[in-house]
């Protein structure tokens, strides 16, 4: 038995580092040669690698992957070449049609596929409440185009679920903090939803482990607590021992709600997972002196 992992970025090698340490034998998809061993280390566990594991190099946006026969999961956690429209088409689009081809190319019952969404396909900006259920309205053609291949994904395979991550902060995701270290924060005060990714790859393992008949066809993957962005500015300048930053919070009255959303993760906390980091207090002090 082998799970695909189509995309082999920091969060698709985080997961295949925890199946292999499992005994599971994994295929990565990566677009491009990698600059160092190939396989995927087990973290955060120190476990040796006991499944085997085999790197195809393919470009989706022109070819299908190969998919063992006995393929029995996949995961797809890719990532466009360009923050842009047209690499979000090219890849969502072009990418996963290649990969929904090879899906039904299999013989037997399809796979169940685990597809890495985001909850930039949730269009709400007025600090509205929401959870797995609400439906997604897209406002950005990126979202769009994400929401497309969610879309398509969901059709072609009955055994499959959407993640819509949040934002993904770690050790080697350090762009906030050294922000706010240095004093750069500007960014307008709204709520942000997050979650530590060493829990986004915990979380895929463990969707990967129910019964497919329980999970929902969309699982926010987020933490416990929705927080406004100054909060979390304020509790990294603490940590780090610097001043506080000012968040540009131009042009907003006290009576006017915060710009973003508040996401609950309803379905997530059903399936019983559960949290290394439930928060972002956990999950930054974690990481800071």
């Amino acid at each position: 038995m082998t799970v695909v992992i189509v995309g082999l970025g920091q969060l698709g090698s985080d997961v295949a580092g925890r199946l292999l340490a499992r005994g599971e034998d994994v295929v990565g998809v990566k677009r491009t040669a990698p600059e160092s061993n190939p396989i995927p280390e087990p973290n955060p566990a120190r476990e040796s690698v006991k499944g085997r594991f085999t790197l195809q190099l393919r470009d989706l946006t022109t070819s299908a992957p190969d998919l063992p026969a006995d393929t029995t999961a996949i995961v797809v956690a890719l990532a466009p070449r360009a923050r842009s429209v047209e690499a979000y088409d090219a890849l969502y689009r072009d990418g996963v049609g290649h990969l929904v081809s090879a899906v039904a190319a299999l013989p037997g019952t399809p796979p169940r596929i685990l597809f890495v969404s985001s909850t930039a396909v949730w269009g709400e900006d007025g600090g509205e409440t929401i959870d797995d259920t609400t439906p997604a309205v897209p406002t950005t053609g990126t979202a769009r185009a994400l929401l497309a291949a969610e879309e398509a994904v969901l059709a072609a395979v009955p055994e499959a679920s959407a993640i819509r991550f949040g934002g993904l902060y770690g050790p080697t995701a350090t762009m906030f903090v050294d922000q706010v270290r240095d004093g750069r924060v500007t960014r307008p005060s709204g709520w942000t939803n997050r979650i530590h990714r060493d829990d986004a790859a915990a979380v895929i393992v463990h969707l990967l482990g129910l019964p497919a008949a329980s999970l929902p066809p969309v699982v926010a993957g987020i933490d416990e607590e929705p927080v406004l962005l100054s909060t979390v500015a304020d509790f990294l300048a603490d940590r780090l021992g610097v001043a506080p930053p000012t968040l540009d919070d131009a042009g907003r009255t006290p009576e006017e709600p915060h710009r973003g959303k508040r996401i609950s993760a309803a379905a997530l906390r059903d399936t019983g997972f559960a949290y290394r980091y439930p928060t972002y207090r956990e999950g930054y002090s974690a990481q800071l002196p």
